[in-house]
C-alpha cells in the first residue's frame, strides 16, 4: 500500500514538475517574441524625423511667434551624435551659440532670427534620440524646415539614413 501511495505522489510530482516547465518555457518564448517585436519596431523608427509645428497663440495682437520640433532615433553613441551637431553648428558663420551644456548635451543657438536648442539623449548603448526644439520672432515668418534640415544634416554628416516620417 505503501508503494502504491509513493508511486501515485511520484507521477503528481512528475506532472507538476512538467506543467512548470511548460509555462517557464512558455514565458521566455513569449519574452522573447515581445523583445522580437519591440526590436523590430525600434529599428522601423530608426532615421524617422519626426516634426510638428504650431503658432502661439496669445491675447495680444500682431503675428504669433511659431514654435517647430523635431526629433529623430539614430543609431549611434549619443556622445558622437552631440560632437557632430556640434561642430556643424559652430562651423556655420549663421549661427551663434548662446549657451552650450557638454554634460546634458545641450546647445541653445540662434541665427538672428530664431532660437533653437538642441539635445542629445542616449537611449540604449547604441541609440540615440536629437530633439531640436526652434521658436522664431513674433512677426516673423521663418523657413519651417529649419529643425528638419538641421537634423537631416546631422544623419548626413554621421552617414546615417534619416528622411521625414511620413506619418
Amino acid at each position: 500500500m505503501f508503494h502504491r501511495q509513493y508511486r501515485i505522489e511520484e507521477q503528481e510530482m512528475l506532472k507538476t514538475t512538467k506543467f512548470c516547465i511548460t509555462i517557464m518555457l512558455f514565458a521566455l518564448i513569449s519574452a522573447t517574441a515581445c523583445h522580437g517585436q519591440a526590436v523590430f519596431l525600434a529599428r522601423k523608427a530608426l532615421g524617422a524625423v519626426q516634426h510638428l509645428t504650431s503658432s502661439v497663440t496669445g491675447s495680444g495682437s500682431g503675428a504669433a511667434p511659431q514654435q517647430e520640433v523635431g526629433s529623430v532615433l539614430l543609431e549611434a553613441d549619443a556622445n558622437k551624435v552631440y560632437a557632430t551637431a556640434t561642430r556643424i553648428i559652430q562651423g556655420n558663420p549663421q549661427y551663434q551659440i548662446i549657451s552650450r551644456n557638454d554634460e546634458n548635451r545641450e546647445i541653445d543657438f540662434t541665427d538672428g532670427k530664431r532660437e533653437a536648442v538642441l539635445s542629445v539623449s542616449q537611449l540604449q548603448d547604441n541609440v540615440a534620440q536629437i530633439l531640436v526644439s526652434s521658436v522664431t520672432a513674433a512677426g516673423k515668418k521663418e523657413d519651417p524646415a529649419f529643425v528638419v534640415d538641421g537634423i537631416l544634416g546631422v544623419c548626413k554628416e554621421m552617414n546615417v539614413q534619416c528622411s521625414l516620417s511620413g506619418k
